[in-house]
């Protein structure tokens, strides 16, 4: 059993490839649990990272270098067959250093990295860091980005548990510092919400320099979670771009 990744459906052996998605700031493998059933012959996993769901009683994970260590062994676990690499929000910045250590460490890297809601990594966070605020400005921080719903901003009970996750999530994403590398041999597909104010369009367009093998950019109606707003739309995107691959790689 993979610690790190879960799926939502039995194995598939006839899948003709593997999306791994890794999750945004406070977010879990339920993130992508609508998606089930929208991706034929295509085997959905979910990353499952510490600190929630069953692994709850695990230390969060603070640091970009301590995440990608822990996901690179359980990437290489399901590389046996084509796969492709989800990110959204936060897991997009992870999923892109995910695939920089991959390549560099010798793994089969993914046949393309969806990167969505997040803006390329070379560009300044135009927001303050929130991590370190204090509790009560933290969680009415958290109630303006969006994403954690008002009635469990609500409850103190469940603030107790949730905010060293929360802290850890945003740590890691708030204290990552990009460092100039050879653009990746992997295409890149960028997913943008049409509504979402936060990470607009041209914040995705600059994803573009960190490829050599192609990009593309799509955009989706709603704003930062527009991947349920337009739920139908994205599996379809995915489903063409990933089918698209794998001829290419089949020929």
């Amino acid at each position: 059993m993979n610690p790190w990744f879960t799926h939502f459906s039995r194995p598939n052996p006839g899948a003709g490839a593997r999306l791994l998605c890794l999750p945004s700031s406070g977010g879990g493998s339920t993130l992508y649990r609508p998606w089930l059933g929208g991706l034929d012959d295509i085997e959905l996993h979910a990353a499952l990272l510490p600190g929630r769901e069953r692994r709850m009683l695990e230390a969060p994970v603070t640091t970009m270098d301590a995440m990608v260590d822990g996901l690179v062994p359980a990437v290489a676990a399901l590389a046996d067959r084509p796969y492709f690499l989800f990110g959204h929000s936060m897991g997009a910045l992870v999923a892109f250093e995910l695939t920089r250590t991959l390549l560099a460490r010798g793994v089969t890297p993914p046949q393309r990295l969806f990167v969505s809601a997040f803006r390329a990594p070379d560009l300044p966070n135009p927001k303050r860091d929130l991590h370190a605020l204090p509790d009560h400005e933290f969680i009415e921080a958290l109630r303006e980005y969006g994403g954690t719903p008002d009635a469990v901003l609500r409850h103190r009970e469940t603030m107790e548990v949730l905010l060293p996750m929360l802290r850890a999530d945003f740590r890691l994403h708030e204290t990552y510092r990009y460092h100039a590398a050879p653009a990746l041999p992997v295409p890149i597909t960028a997913l943008a919400g049409r509504a979402d104010d936060a990470v607009p369009a041209s914040q995705m367009a600059g994803w573009a320099k960190q490829t050599e093998a192609g990009f593309t950019l799509h955009q989706f109606d709603g704003a930062h979670f527009f991947i349920h707003d337009s739920r139908d739309a994205v599996l379809n995107t995915l489903a063409e771009v990933i089918n698209e691959e794998l001829a290419i790689a089949w020929e």
